[in-house]
């Protein structure tokens, strides 16, 4: 195996860009059915993490020392109910952004139904 922390160009170039590829809270490019897709599945998390103790993925919970844990543990559980409303309100909210997203898609498709329509009516009148 080779040493990853030898001189090797090429190698720390890729480290590089594997590191910058994918930024966390990154937005992806894409339209809106996959904007609609994105929010679908942020607010099937928050429903999720809103009936959890621990929500899916808490990294803050995390200790080197089984002492810290279970105080870290103690105190989240004890300030667990403060969140829970926010997670369905959260939930809630995007779920509104989601109708949203699903009327932006028909509107984009209504107009390009339009846009077509105008064109064949142009083309027609060219021909006259």
């Amino acid at each position: 195996m080779a040493d990853p922390t030898s001189d090797d160009d090429a190698a720390a170039s890729l480290e590089r860009h594997l590191y910058w590829a994918d930024v966390p809270g990154a937005r992806r490019a894409g339209g809106t059915p996959e904007v609609r897709e994105e929010m679908l599945e942020f607010a099937a998390k928050m429903r999720t993490d809103e009936r959890l103790v621990v929500p899916l993925g808490e990294r803050n919970l995390a200790s080197t020392s089984a002492t810290k844990g279970k105080v870290k543990y103690v105190l989240y559980r004890v300030l667990r109910p403060v969140t829970w409303r926010y997670d369905r309100l959260l939930a809630d909210q995007t779920e509104l952004s989601i109708r949203l997203a699903e009327r932006v898609i028909d509107l984009e498709q209504e107009v390009e139904r339009l846009r077509a329509k105008v064109e064949d009516t142009e083309r027609a009148g060219d021909r006259t």
